[in-house]
This record gives structure tokens, sequence and C-alpha cells, in this order.
């Protein structure tokens, strides 16, 4: 899979009407787009949609990457991932991945069956993930906005796929 330019991919973001102005303080962080509801549904009543000077920080769509690498991305919700050969949790995954260098995911070691694998290869559910590039919706709570399979055709457009998606709580 190759690299897709960031300006291309906010490109297709923007005609597809999933983002739209990009936020004074960065250029790859937007408002939501009118077609913001077509891609993603939210649950639950935290998600704040209106934005302005008097009604502070609304909803906001961030794109980081693409990475030459796989990232790992994680919080405070994130569990122990699944070993791609035995299913088993992985219960010293914090400390392999302590040990990372440059930020690139280390090569994690199942204590259970001992198979070696890449970090990205590992079931990580939905509290937790690797990619290349992100799409990331702020402020949502864990489960409060799921893509909807529009969201997914859109992005099978930028062809980096397959496309997963996860939360990460901070």
């Amino acid at each position: 899979m190759a690299a897709a330019p960031s300006q291309s991919l906010v490109a297709q973001l923007l005609d597809g009407g999933l983002i739209a102005t990009a936020s004074p303080a960065s250029a790859m962080r937007f408002a939501p787009g009118e077609r913001l509801f077509e891609y993603i549904g939210f649950t639950g009543c935290a998600v704040q949609f209106d934005q302005g000077p008097d009604k502070g920080a609304g909803l906001a769509i961030e794109i980081d990457g693409p990475f030459d690498a796989p990232r790992l991305r994680r919080g405070r919700n994130t569990r122990p991932p699944r070993c791609a050969q035995c299913r088993r949790p992985l219960v010293d995954w914090q400390e392999q991945i302590d040990q990372t260098i440059n930020g690139e995911l280390p090569i994690l070691n199942c204590t259970s069956c001992g198979a070696d694998a890449p970090g990205w290869s590992w079931g990580w559910g939905r509290q937790g993930g690797a990619g290349r590039l992100f799409v990331n919706l702020e402020p949502v709570f864990p489960g409060e906005g799921r893509p909807l399979p529009a969201f997914f055709t859109l992005l099978e457009q930028i062809e980096l796929g397959p496309w997963r998606y996860f939360y990460v709580q901070d």
C-alpha cells in the first residue's frame, strides 16, 4: 500500500462532505461537513456539534498521517491485544510496547504460545489499534460515534484499505 498524499485525501473528504473548513490552528483539523450524519451514527448525548466563538469547541475531524509504517493508538480504555495464533491476551503488552524505538511498533512475543508478530497484526478489538492513516473524531466518547457503511465506501475510494475503526479514550 502506498501512502496517499494528505492533500489528496483532504480533497476527497471535502468532496464527499465528511469535512468542511480547516481549523485556523491546524491545517489537518476540520469542522464536520454537511454529510457527516450519512457517515457517522451517534448515540448518547455528549457530542457537541455547535461551534462558534460563544459556543466553545465542538466536534472536529482530524487527519493524522499517512505514516510510512503502522503506528499504535492506545488509551486508558485499551485492553491486552490477542495473539493472532492462539487468541490469548498478551499480559505484558504494555511493557513490550514501552520498548518501542522511534514510535514504531515492535515485534510482540506471545507469552502463551511463543509466537512473534508485528504489533499491528494483533487483535486489538475496538479499544485500540494500529494504522498508517487515522481519521479522528473529537471529542466523542468511546462507542458514541459509529462509522456507517457509507463512511467505509468513501474511505475505500482512497485505496489505502482495509479500513477499521476503534475507540481510544485519553
